[in-house]
């Protein structure tokens, strides 16, 4: 059989349309064609915007006599897509572009900017609507701002949120360049469709929400504490105890008590136990163990397992999946290229982008081509033959050499790269993303000069091989001494601390900062956060006696988010600092300007 794609003029800007037929039955085999159009025709279509989704189990439509594969959420978005009477014209790049060609894969790729600018609409397609989603796009739809502020939108419209949509890179220019900035894109998930704007005023509201949520979890969780200080749960948890459980040695009793009356309490818990201090509070813990553990455990059913808690903690996850700032960046972005006609720069793109994913490592950055200058996509070649990371050499040499703050994305360099070939060392890898809770990330490690202004010329210089990368910098010398923190309970943690004031006092000096400011990283500039570390820190350090349990939350707060798994480290001029686990002694601690925290 014949291939079903003939060659493209790309000279004359040729591309493919597909028209879908129309079918009475949701459930009918899907039938199109495939049919070759040139840009200076004007041809009208609908681009479509989605997901390709895994391959398997795999779905089938047919393109006159050919029977193609399709992805499953390709299927079900050209199901609800297809019109009962009337054929559908769709641009759709799985069928539309020739995915065996890599060569007219990267021509098509290079039209991606005008086939979305030159389509009478773009089709956002979210997927299938469950009840939940339903009820949150009708609530859109009808702009009804007061029902968004409901419990019940937040958790409905987050389940919209966790579409992964919201998490791949190709789709931010299908998004952006839409042509018909009032009514293009439209917005679709299950058989709703609503206008962009409407969505994403919506998903500004979500973002804004997230302590509609948080205050239904605080006050669950806290009429569940009530609970068990009450004489019928006291009588039947004394009367019923709780069978053994394994116990968890990096979390005494203590502070899983301590921990669980803050949150339902606020820091003026002790009236609420009867209690006058904490030493009183842990005297009564360990006189009546049975009753605080089946207290314990309320705490943690309350904090993890209920309903609501499930809920709060998958809309607190939600952020580590999609960034709280990225509605902002697309918004900016569709204002900047769809409105205003003017180009992004990279720099802009991939920080806004930081956390999109692609299959193919090489779409991270072809994927935003159609976004930044004419200047800045001649000078990033399209290639697929090439290994995957060659693409971000060109990529980062035109950053540092064309974008004021180009340097920024040094910042990316803070993991192992998993490329297969070798390329200069300050070249990022721009398919990782910004994981918090991952000990190589460097983004909480930033000191008290962080808000300091340099200011001299920039001299950045890139060989013309563009493998050497030539800069100024600050030197504070090389690591002479540091510190593993691995992980264990708070006295591990304490003994650590200890180990390090006696390297600070024997090594540094000229030192007047206290030690904690560093080991709290980024939150040593908030003045009202920082106010009672202080006193905490020296309660840590067993110097002066616990009173209102802020030892405990800045420990688990400030200093374990901070230091978990990573290095202190002394240089041999007298400074000191955390690092990620891959520093040693020997490597060399510079500031370079420019590099500023992603």
């Amino acid at each position: 059989m014949p291939s079903i794609y003939e060659t493209l003029d790309t000279k004359r800007r040729q591309f493919r349309r597909l028209v879908l037929l129309p079918a009475q039955d949701h459930n009918a085999p899907l039938h199109g064609e495939l049919e070759s159009v040139w840009f200076d025709e004007g041809p009208e279509y609908e681009a479509l915007s989605y997901v390709w989704g895994p391959p398997t189990p795999s779905c089938h439509m047919f393109l006159k006599e050919h029977r193609m594969s399709i992805t499953p959420n390709l299927d079900c978005a050209l199901r609800h897509l297809r019109k009962t009477d009337t054929n559908r014209v769709l641009w759709v790049d799985a069928l539309c572009i020739n995915q065996e060609d890599l060569d007219e894969k990267v021509s098509q790729i290079k039209m991606m900017q005008g086939i979305y600018a030159l389509a009478v609409d773009v089709l956002v397609w979210l997927g299938p609507g469950t009840p939940e989603t339903e009820l949150a796009m009708q609530a859109i739809d009808k702009f009804d701002k007061e029902t968004w502020q409901t419990y019940d939108f937040q958790v409905n419209f987050m389940e919209i949120m966790y579409r992964d949509w919201f998490t791949r890179i190709w789709v931010v220019q299908e998004f952006v360049l839409g042509w018909d900035p009032k009514e293009n894109p439209k917005i679709g998930c299950g058989t709703v469709w609503v206008h962009w704007i409407s969505f994403w005023t919506a998903w500004a509201h979500f973002n804004d929400g997230t302590n509609i949520m948080q205050a239904e979890h605080d006050r669950l969780f806290r009429k569940a504490i009530e609970g068990t200080f009450q004489p019928s749960w006291i009588d039947h948890a004394t009367n019923h105890p709780p069978g053994p459980r394994p116990i968890n040695p990096k979390v005494p009793l203590e502070e899983r008590i301590l921990s669980g009356l803050r949150s339902a309490f606020g820091n003026d818990f002790l009236p609420h136990t009867n209690h006058t201090d904490v030493s009183d509070l842990f005297e009564d813990v360990r006189a009546n163990s049975s009753l605080w553990i089946a207290r314990a455990e309320v705490m943690d059913y309350n904090s993890y397992e209920a309903s609501h808690a499930k809920l709060f903690w998958r809309r607190l996850e939600y952020h580590q999946r999609v960034p709280v700032a990225y509605c902002g960046f697309l918004m900016k972005a569709r204002g900047t290229v769809a409105i205003s006609r003017k180009s992004l720069t990279f720099t802009e793109i991939l920080k806004g982008t930081m956390n999109l994913r692609s299959t193919n490592p090489r779409d991270k950055i072809y994927g935003i081509l159609g976004l930044v200058s004419k200047e800045a996509r001649a000078l990033i070649p399209i290639d697929y033959h090439k290994p995957p990371e060659w693409t971000f050499v060109p990529t980062m040499s035109y950053i540092i050499q064309h974008e004021p703050e180009g340097l920024s994305l040094l910042g990316l360099i803070w993991q192992t790269r998993h490329f297969k070939t070798p390329i200069p060392s300050w070249i990022p890898d721009f398919t990782v993303s910004a994981d918090f809770h991952d000990e190589h990330n460097p983004v909480f490690l930033r000191g008290s000069c962080s808000n300091a202004t340099w200011s001299w010329a920039p001299d950045t210089r890139i060989s013309t091989d563009q493998t050497t990368l030539s800069t100024s910098g600050i030197s504070f010398g090389t690591i002479s001494h540091v510190v593993s923190f691995v992980d264990g309970d708070r006295k591990y943690y304490t003994d650590r601390f200890h180990e390090i004031e006696a390297l600070v006092r024997a090594h540094c000096p000229a030192s007047h900062e206290p030690l904690w400011r560093t080991l709290v990283g980024i939150r040593n500039g908030d003045a009202e956060t920082c106010a009672p570390y202080s006193h905490a820190w020296e309660v840590l350090m067993g110097r002066a006696p616990e009173v209102g349990g802020d030892a405990q939350k800045m420990f688990h707060d400030a200093l374990l988010p901070i230091v978990r798994k990573r290095k202190f480290f002394v240089t041999d001029r007298g400074f000191a600092g955390v690092a990620t686990p891959m520093c040693q002694v020997g490597d060399a601690v510079v500031i370079v300007p420019g590099m500023v925290r992603c």
